[in-house]
C-alpha cells in the first residue's frame, strides 16, 4: 500500500493498555493550549469547519462528521466502543486543512440510528457493510483509515473487501492476533464458549458508569487534564433502553474477529441509495 503522509499533525497516538482502548483523542483537556480550537488556524487562514450529516444506508440513518477538501486525498476515522465519531471532534479540524475526512457513527453509537435487534443483526459484518454503503454514496473510491478498537474490525472487512482502495492503515488498539486478547478477555471468551445468559449477565459490568470512565481515567497520572464530559457523554448513550444489550451483542459476535473467522463483506450486498 501506498503510504499517506500523515506525519505532520501535531497530535501524537498513544497505546493504552485497556483491552478496549481508551478514546484518547476525545480526551480534550489533556492537549495543549492551542490545539483544540476550530476558530483559529496557522497563518491567518479560515477555520476548518466540522459538518454533521446524515444518509440514510439500507435504510438505517447513519450519522457521519465531515471535513477538509473534497479534492484532497479520503481519511477514514472509525471509532471504538464505548464511544462513537464525537472521540474525534479535535482530531477532525487538525487534519481537515490537508485532508478530507469523514468519520461515522456506527448503528446503536451516536447519532445513527439505534434500530431493534429484533430486525437488525448488531454484527461486525453489518457494520462494514454501512460503512462501505455509505462510501459509495459519497463517492469515495481511495481512502486511508484510522481504525481505532471497534474500528479495526470494520476497517479490516473494508480492507478485505477493497483491497486497491486503501492508501494507508494508522492503527490505535485495534487488534487482529488472538494474542491480542489477554486475561481481561477471558469471561468475554467465557461467553463465546457457550452463549449462557450467565455469561452474559457477568458483561453488564462493562457498560457501567466506572468502567465508562476507567477508559479514560485509567494510568492518567493527572486526571483534572481529562475533561468528564467524555464519559458523561458515552454513559449517557450507553444508558438508552435497550442498548445495553446491543453491546452484549456485539460482544458475542467479536469473536468473528479472530483469524480465520473475519471474513470479507459479500460483494453481492445491496446498498439503497
Amino acid at each position: 500500500m501506498k503510504d499517506v503522509d500523515l506525519a505532520d499533525t501535531p497530535i501524537a497516538l498513544d497505546r493504552r493498555r485497556f483491552a478496549f482502548g481508551l478514546p484518547l483523542l476525545a480526551a480534550g483537556a489533556s492537549f495543549p493550549q492551542g490545539v483544540l480550537a476550530a476558530t483559529a488556524s496557522p497563518g491567518g487562514k479560515p477555520p476548518i469547519i466540522t459538518h454533521h450529516r446524515t444518509k440514510t444506508i439500507d435504510g438505517i440513518k447513519i450519522f457521519y462528521r465531515e471535513a477538509g477538501p473534497g479534492d484532497t486525498p479520503v481519511v477514514l476515522l472509525l471509532h471504538g466502543f464505548p464511544t462513537s465519531s464525537h472521540m474525534f471532534r479535535n482530531l477532525i479540524p487538525e487534519l481537515g486543512g490537508r485532508y478530507h475526512v469523514i468519520a461515522p457513527d456506527y448503528p446503536g453509537y451516536g447519532q445513527s440510528d439505534m434500530p431493534d435487534r429484533a430486525k437488525f443483526s448488531y454484527t461486525f459484518d453489518r457494520f462494514g457493510e454501512l460503512v462501505d454503503g455509505l462510501l459509495d454514496q459519497l463517492g469515495v473510491k481511495r481512502y486511508a483509515m484510522y481504525v481505532m478498537d471497534y474500528g479495526a474490525p470494520v476497517g479490516w472487512r473494508l480492507a478485505l473487501k477493497h483491497t486497491e482502495r486503501i492508501t494507508a492503515l494508522i492503527v490505535q488498539n485495534g487488534n487482529a492476533y488472538e494474542e491480542g486478547l489477554k486475561d481481561f478477555w477471558n469471561p468475554i471468551k467465557a461467553y463465546w464458549s457457550d452463549h449462557s445468559e450467565e455469561h452474559r449477565k457477568a458483561l453488564y459490568v462493562l457498560v457501567a458508569p466506572e468502567t465508562t470512565k476507567f477508559q479514560y481515567t485509567d494510568g492518567v497520572s493527572d486526571v483534572t487534564r481529562v475533561a468528564p464530559d467524555n464519559w458523561v457523554h458515552d454513559q449517557a448513550l450507553l444508558d438508552r433502553p435497550g442498548n445495553a444489550e446491543i453491546q452484549m451483542d456485539l460482544f458475542y459476535d467479536y469473536r468473528t474477529n479472530l483469524p480465520r473467522r473475519c471474513r470479507p463483506i459479500s460483494a453481492s450486498t445491496s446498498h439503497r441509495r
